[in-house]
């Protein structure tokens, strides 16, 4: 080689350094606009409905001069927060639905974590027979809305002294039942309990999974008793996923708005998502919006206990150079009755519910157990007065259920598909970007949905967009205000699973798309989107599954001619349409289901393995 032609090559290597620098200066260029333009977009879709929630508050509406005469609209007052927290009727508006709230929220969750952790513990650490697909049976309940698992009870203990048709307790033994059996903080402690167990479940369940038990048999070769390595080993390592279960089932429970609503409010038992759903029906916005508040600011509490606690994890790791094990502890003669207690759980749970939303969907008198009282009316039917007396035509002949139906799945689907595509760049920008801090910033942000509970978060963008605000006109009964909710909604989830995603894939892969030539466009759509394709899928799944059971974020922006089918099946519930309420729950539990395989086959065949990682 000649000198010549080193100096040549050696000239070429800089060019293409140079030029593959004025790329990466470029890209980060890119970067920089696109993280600032969703910081500007996402700060004005999730920062400032808080802070328009706030002000509302803080100001009199022209709602108020009916109840204020010398009141001006848009001027400074603090009159709706002394009348919500000290007036005549905070009791009854606040204080009440508080403790109500908190009774709620810690029973069911330390019912929940009980039966979940037990659960747990019984099919990680011994010999139950048919572990693996008990496993996965005992997800489902999380997958049923709590709605329907309240319709089930209502069906089984409905009194008629209380009001409306008689329940298959009073059927079968031929009086009403108990009071407190039927309405009240028991039926609704058993239900939020029901549905959440599952959650406690799968939380625990992993940390014992995680957990070697050479640790133990170590303590029990030094001569510790069970008892002692029960209380001194176990316990202190599986402690932060067990509080972090209590914690957040907790703030979930907080939130619970239909079950409350069918199951209390006949009995006046309310809580702070019933009383914001009572006040903005009422026409008092401020009301609901103090209370949405103080929602937000448990929910913010709830989650950062939940920090605090998972930061205690670090503490409790343990280094081994020998392999992982699982010490399973033989259950000797209580194996199979601890089998057939297990499998009940998942029939109370699962079986019964769904088996009663389906008698209660074709019983001509509701509550009724009686072969002579079936017809295929309410799902196949056309109007006929004489079989139903307010008319109402079967599920496959109704144009509002068939309405319903088609809001659910296109509401469901785009605003899955969408939030996942928007997780999946914010997590790429959070991990990937240059710029740490705006990184933050923006996850920061798109994670401020959590901390609303969703009868708050509807009761923020109904005050944001109910007028118009600059160049955006009202969304008050469009479909495009349902989807931004779901999309808002869904963000904290799919940013998670997206940034998880993008995690695992090598920057090496992007610099050698960079190196021959690909813009920054290019490269994440055709390298880093197909390598996350299985946290898009994850994502997805969750959003779906998320959306087609949701009630209390649609409940206050939903109109009649945008009902959904949780809302429209809320509606029949409280118009006394058992049977369409019933019928309703059954096709969001189908197509929920349908779409937890469908997406589930997609993302675990053909894209990769962050779902099957991930668990339910």
């Amino acid at each position: 080689m000649t000198l010549g032609s080193s100096v040549v090559e050696s000239r070429g290597l800089l060019a293409k350094a140079g030029a593959l620098r004025d790329r990466l200066r470029s890209a980060s260029v890119g970067q920089l606009i696109l993280i600032l333009l969703l910081v500007v977009v996402l700060g004005y879709l999730i920062v400032v409905p808080l802070g328009n929630l706030l002000w509302t508050t803080l100001t009199w509406s022209p709602a108020d001069v009916r109840l204020h005469p010398d009141a001006s609209p848009g001027a400074f007052t603090l009159s709706h927060w002394e009348r919500v927290m000290t007036g005549r009727v905070s009791e009854q508006l606040v204080w009440r639905p508080l403790r109500n709230s908190l009774v709620v929220g810690v029973i069911a969750a330390a019912c929940a974590l009980v039966l979940g952790a037990g659960l747990a513990w019984l099919l990680v650490r011994t010999d139950l027979p048919g572990r693996k697909r008990i496993r996965t049976a005992l997800v489902l309940p999380y997958m049923l809305p709590s709605f329907a698992i309240a319709l089930a009870w209502t069906t089984l203990f409905r009194s008629g002294s209380l009001g409306g048709n008689a329940s298959a307790y009073e059927s079968l033994f031929g009086q009403p039942p108990p009071d407190w059996l039927a309405l009240g903080p028991i039926p609704i402690i058993t239900v939020v309990t029901l549905h959440y167990f599952p959650f406690a479940f799968l939380v625990v369940s992993s940390a014992l999974t995680a957990y070697d038990a050479q640790l133990e048999e170590c303590a029990e070769i030094l001569g510790a008793s069970r008892k002692r390595i029960l209380w001194r080993i176990t316990l202190p390592i599986v402690m932060p996923s067990v509080a972090s279960a209590f914690v957040l089932i907790f703030g979930k429970a907080l939130g619970t708005f239909a079950a409350v609503a069918i199951l209390g409010t006949p009995a006046g038992f309310d809580t702070l998502a019933t009383m914001i759903y009572a006040n903005m029906t009422l026409g008092l916005p401020a009301n609901a919006f103090i209370l949405a508040l103080l929602l937000i600011v448990i929910a913010s509490l709830v989650v950062y206990a939940n920090s605090r606690i998972t930061r205690q994890t670090s503490r409790f790791v343990t280094i081994s150079v020998k392999g992982f094990k699982t010490n399973v502890v033989s259950l000797g003669p209580w194996r199979w009755p601890l089998f057939f207690v297990v499998v009940l759980i998942i029939a109370i749970g699962v079986v019964l519910p769904i088996a009663l939303l389906v008698y209660q969907s074709i019983a001509i008198v509701p509550g009724v157990i009686d072969l002579s009282n079936v017809t295929s009316y309410f799902w196949v039917g056309e109007s006929d007065p004489e079989v139903f007396r307010y008319g109402e035509p079967g599920v496959l002949h109704n144009p509002r259920i068939l309405r319903a139906t088609w809001n659910s799945i296109r509401l469901a689907g785009a605003g899955a598909l969408i939030s996942a595509f928007l997780g999946v760049l914010i997590g790429y920008l959070t991990v990937r970007a240059p710029w740490k801090r705006l990184g933050r910033l923006l996850d920061q942000i798109a994670f401020i949905p959590y901390l609303v509970p969703g009868i708050a978060l509807g009761a923020v963008y109904l005050s944001m967009f109910a007028v118009r605000r600059g160049p955006i006109p009202p969304l008050f009964g469009t479909f495009a205000l349902l989807l931004l909710l779901v999309v808002i909604n869904g963000l904290p989830y799919t940013t998670r699973t997206g940034a998880a995603a993008v995690t695992q894939i090598s920057k090496e892969l992007e610099e050698a798309a960079e190196l021959y030539g690909a813009s920054p466009l290019r490269r994440f759509l055709r390298v880093v989107l197909p390598l996350t394709a299985s946290g898009v899928a994850s994502g997805a799944m969750i959003t779906f599954i998320g959306i087609m059971r949701e009630l209390s974020l649609l409940i206050m922006v939903i109109t009649p001619s945008l009902s959904v089918l949780m809302s429209l099946s809320f509606s029949y519930t409280s118009q006394d349409y058992i049977q369409h309420g019933n019928a309703l729950m059954l096709i969001v539990v189908f197509i929920t289901m349908l779409g937890e395989i469908v997406l589930w086959r997609f993302g675990k065949g053909k894209l990769a393995r962050f779902a099957s990682k991930t668990g339910d």
